[in-house]
């Protein structure tokens, strides 16, 4: 098999399945995916490549021939579920990969760790040169622009990361082998070191024409003896010979011989991993490609979550990377001690318990090379606790810190980091690049002075002067909900190409971004949001255009009301429900709004949108999986416009009772205070208003945030509320419905900048 006719990606918003839905879309195939947990930046490619996140493929039309699956999907996922009652066929992650390359002069990079990077700085190698070939990277480079996939249609080659984590590098059989290292780890499926080692030797087996490796390597010099294939050694006396001649922290100048043209080159890399890895990107480029450029790593811009520089000033450096085994911690650590001055701390989350109890005390040794090593909690990955396996045995008997309560780190560092040249690194594979955020983004609300462009300065004369920028703007007056502190930066701009160069400049500084409409359905922290609000004003963007037989072309930034009176008047039904709803177009699409009964989507024919990387995409209908109060394929997109279906005709005056009498009893069942509509979702068959009112909770209050005695699911602000009252009361009306009810509710509304799970 090859690359199949059609395919639904399950776990497409993660860094292994959504590269790979990117290179089968690229080669041909109708992908469509799926992934329980959103807001991944991912979603941003996927939707580039016009690849829909469909909850249920053949509902919408669609007959996918293969099933494609993370190994986090596990049996008895209601996926997987479906996709056996539909007959499809299931493959794993990996599987699918090695079906997709058969037959291709494919470039397997495998390893311990480093891979990824090795793996994109072969991309890189390989696009500076001009090569023609596929790709399939197992993460995101730093550089928006550069895909994590690529399917060509004339080259045979295609270069892949391959995973030994879950015995699937059994499928592959290659051309030509890359191993970058080899530890032993995984020792949830592989019972001991000799047979992780066998699936390693039987891959160098399958190779049919060279494999290369690091000079030095013992045990892969071992594993690599009798091969049919050739063997090549990468270093500083390998048949690929490299020297370190210079360097500072960010470039490296080497001297190349052996195989390779005996010249001086200056890469864009620092540290004695990072050149190792460069060496071999630039051997297997060599060995494909017969050449070698001037700048054979021109197009390397980094791979996100490695090194990755959160925030910077004089005296201080924050750090994030994704290392999670000794050997790479070691090496990261090591990394920055040759390249920055100063002191050292260090945050590290442990990642899977079984890793944990077999490495616990080589952690403790890698971290000791800290000044200060602060230890979280282990990122479970789906596994149970093992006895051995807690971040206490990380701990033991040394002077590493165990902190459980993660909300007191921000704190902690500050005081450890105070005085001295500092560098923090935040080090693991979990979730804990969501404490580096946090900790980078309370360092910028302190107002420090951070080594960063300026989006106004970057913006400007590149956005048309009618377009808006401002920074510091104050978002409470700018929601229904009236609470909430200011935006770092906020913009209101004029055509399609301001809101083109401001995403790319928000891209640039690593800004997060955020489309806002009227404000309804969203809840503003005290502490404001550390990024761009885009607003598309009605004034330009809210034109309704009537297309003739009952259709509307109506504009991102459309106010509802508005576009129900110019129905109306045309004569058209099925709009009349969202006449009181405080939203506009593109917000409305976004979290398929509703009331009354019916939805937004109900009257959608189809949508026009601005992709995250600034491309106009538009699709019909059936590409969109509206959920409850969600649309995932919309995340992170800028709505331009939707072509709306009236349901019939009507006369004007009939059009306008119903709105009235669909407005009579909004205005009976609902305050007129300041809110941000319901707040919980309904869970099952219930309402989560009965549930609040029944546990004798209307008219409960913190400060100036009080539940609505006229309807229980909404709060409301009396008048000088803050979001820190709105939380306080959202979480004692979630207490008290659990305790009586036996019901978590969760939250329907929006908090902009956050997830719930952190504020609950």
């Amino acid at each position: 098999m090859s690359v199949p006719a059609s395919a639904w990606m399950l776990g497409a918003c993660g860094m292994g399945v959504g590269p790979l839905a990117i290179y089968l879309k690229g080669a041909g195939c109708d992908v469509s995916g799926w992934d329980d947990a959103t807001g991944s930046p991912m979603e941003a490619h996927l939707a580039t490549a016009e690849i829909p996140l469909l909850r249920d493929p053949w509902a919408a039309g669609r007959t996918p021939v293969v099933v494609g699956r993370s190994s986090a999907v596990k049996p008895g996922h209601p996926a997987l579920d479906l996709a056996s009652q539909q007959a499809a066929r299931v493959l794993r992650r990996g599987e699918l990969l090695a079906e997709s390359v058969a037959g291709r002069r494919f470039v397997a990079v495998c390893g311990s760790h480093g891979k990824t990077t090795t793996c994109g700085m072969l991309v890189a190698a390989l696009a500076s040169a001009g090569a023609d070939f596929g790709y399939v990277l197992g993460g995101l480079f730093r550089d928006p622009d550069f895909p994590p996939a690529r399917a060509s249609a004339t080259s045979p080659w295609v270069v892949a990361e391959v995973d030994e984590s879950d015995g699937t590098i059994g499928a592959f059989s290659p051309d030509v082998t890359v191993a970058v290292n080899l530890d032993w780890d995984h020792p949830d499926y592989y019972r001991d070191e000799a047979a992780l080692e066998g699936v390693f030797r039987a891959l160098f087996e399958r190779t049919r024409t060279a494999v290369v490796i690091p000079v030095g390597n013992e045990r892969l010099e071992r594993l690599t003896q009798g091969l049919q294939a050739q063997v090549l050694r990468v270093g500083s006396d390998g048949d690929y010979a490299a020297s370190f001649l210079s360097g500072d922290h960010a470039s490296s100048r080497l001297s190349l011989g052996g195989r390779f043209p005996n010249v001086e080159v200056t890469l864009p890399v620092a540290g004695a991993f990072n050149r190792a890895n460069a060496t071999m990107a630039l051997a297997v480029s060599h060995l494909v490609t017969g050449g070698l450029v001037a700048a054979p790593l021109a197009r390397w811009s980094g791979i996100r979550r490695r090194q990755d520089v959160l925030f910077e000033r004089s005296g201080l450096r924050v750090l994030a990377d994704y290392a999670h085994h000794p050997t790479e911690i070691a090496a990261l650590l090591h990394w920055i001690r040759d390249t920055h001055a100063g002191r050292l701390i260090v945050v590290f989350q442990p990642h899977r318990h079984t890793r944990t109890r077999q490495y616990a005390t080589e952690f403790r040794q890698a971290l000791q090379v800290a000044d200060h090593a602060i230890v979280l909690p282990v990122y479970a990955a789906g596994e149970a606790a093992v006895e051995g396996g807690r971040s206490d045995a990380v701990v033991a008997g040394s002077s590493l810190r165990l902190v459980e309560d993660r909300a007191s780190l921000p704190a902690l560092l500050s005081g450890l980091s105070a005085g001295a040249d500092t560098v923090v690194a935040f080090v693991g594979a979990g979730d804990i690049e969501r404490d580096a955020e946090l900790f980078a983004k309370a360092l910028r609300a302190e107002g420090l002075p951070a080594l960063t462009e300026d989006l106004g300065e970057l913006v400007a004369g590149k956005v048309s002067t009618a377009c808006i920028v401002r920074a510091g703007e104050p978002l409470a007056r700018r929601t229904t909900f009236g609470v909430g502190g200011a935006a770092r930066w906020y913009a209101e701009p004029a055509t399609v190409d301001d809101v083109v160069v401001l995403l790319r400049a928000a891209g640039r500084l690593g800004l997060p971004y955020f489309i806002l409409g009227r404000g309804s359905n969203l809840l503003v922290p005290d502490d404001g949001y550390d990024g761009l609000i885009l607003h598309l004003p009605a004034e330009t963007w809210g034109q309704v255009t009537d297309l003739g037989d009952g259709r509307l072309r109506v504009g991102g930034g459309a106010k509802l009301k508005e576009l129900c009176g110019f129905a109306a008047k045309a004569g058209l039904t099925g709009f009349e429900f969202m006449e009181g709803i405080p939203g506009t177009i593109g917000g409305s699409l976004r979290m398929n709004a509703g009331a009354m009964g019916g939805w937004i989507f109900d009257v959608v024919e189809s949508v026009e949108w601005l992709s995250p990387r600034g491309v106009v995409r538009a699709a019909r209908r059936d590409c969109f999986d509206a959920l409850y109060r969600d649309c995932p394929q919309l995340h992170g997109a800028v709505v331009l416009s939707a072509v709306l279906r009236a349901r019939g005709t009507a006369t004007t005056e009939a059009i306008r009772l119903t709105m009235d009498e669909m407005g009579q009893k909004r205005r009976a069942s609902q305050p007129r205070d300041a809110s941000a509509g319901c707040v919980f979702r309904n869970p099952g068959n219930d309402k989560a208003g009965r549930l609040i009112e029944a546990s004798g909770l209307k008219g409960t209050h913190v400060g100036a945030a009080t539940v609505s005695p006229i309807h229980a699911n909404f709060i409301v602000n009396l008048g000088d509320a803050r979001a820190a009252d709105v939380l306080a009361l959202m979480r004692e009306v979630r207490r008290a419905v659990q305790e009586r009810h036996g019901c978590v509710l969760q939250p329907e509304i929006v908090a902009l900048g956050r997830e719930w799970k952190d504020l609950l």
